[in-house]
């Protein structure tokens, strides 16, 4: 894959990660944070491991699951929990800035909490 190719193709699926996480932010629920996950396991196949990145796609993970679970059950402060999430989607952000594209003919397996990405 070109360098091109990689950043439109990554660039892509960031602009749909955000879509989603704008859902989240406004109420979504256990559906889209299945679409949340397959996105990112989408995108992590993709890229190289690295830790930072791996690190921060759980986090961003973690924080999108605590809103659902807490809206679901009414949990207060909810304030918070989308501040965290805001501040997990920049750090994802500011760490996918440092990726590779996978090279040929590799597989990559990511292992995060709840996570089990393997492309």
């Amino acid at each position: 894959m070109t360098e091109t190719t990689f950043e439109n193709a990554v660039d892509e699926m960031v602009g749909r990660l955000h879509s989603i996480l704008l859902t989240i932010q406004q109420g979504g629920g256990e559906e889209t944070l299945c679409s949340l996950q397959q996105q990112l396991i989408d995108l992590m196949g993709l890229v190289e491991r690295n830790p930072g990145i791996e690190a921060a796609t759980g986090d961003l993970y973690a924080a999108a699951e605590a809103l659902v679970a807490d809206r679901a059950t009414r949990s207060q402060p909810i304030a918070r929990k989308l501040r965290l999430l805001a501040h997990a989607h920049q750090r994802f952000r500011e760490h996918l800035s440092a990726a590779q594209p996978l090279k040929p003919g590799r597989r990559s397996i990511w292992l995060h909490g709840n996570l089990r990405f393997a492309a």
